[in-house]
């Protein structure tokens, strides 16, 4: 009898402590749409999101680097030939 009562005091101490901790949370200082805002510019400037704790070899970061310079290039082109394409059907 003792070790069940032993078990349930230290379960309820442990269940106290985890609610007093969760409690305990940092207001929110940005919004969801903020972050979301600032992830999509930090992707289309190239930066490596979610990435830092990874250890790169520097020529895997090389390659990382060019492709994302690649893609940014690509994505400039194709971004101009739409508005392109679109200033001819307005001007036609």
């Amino acid at each position: 009898m003792n070790a069940k009562q032993l078990f349930l005091a230290t379960s309820l101490t442990f269940l106290t402590a985890t609610a007093a901790f969760a409690a305990d949370t940092a207001p929110v200082e940005k919004t969801r749409a903020q972050v979301v805002a600032e992830l999509q510019a930090a992707r289309a400037n190239g930066e490596e999101i979610g990435m830092e704790g990874y250890s790169w070899y520097p020529a895997q970061k090389a390659a990382l680097v060019k492709a994302n310079e690649t893609r940014l290039a690509t994505d400039k082109a194709n971004a101009e030939k739409v508005a392109g394409k679109a200033q001819k059907s307005t001007q036609n």
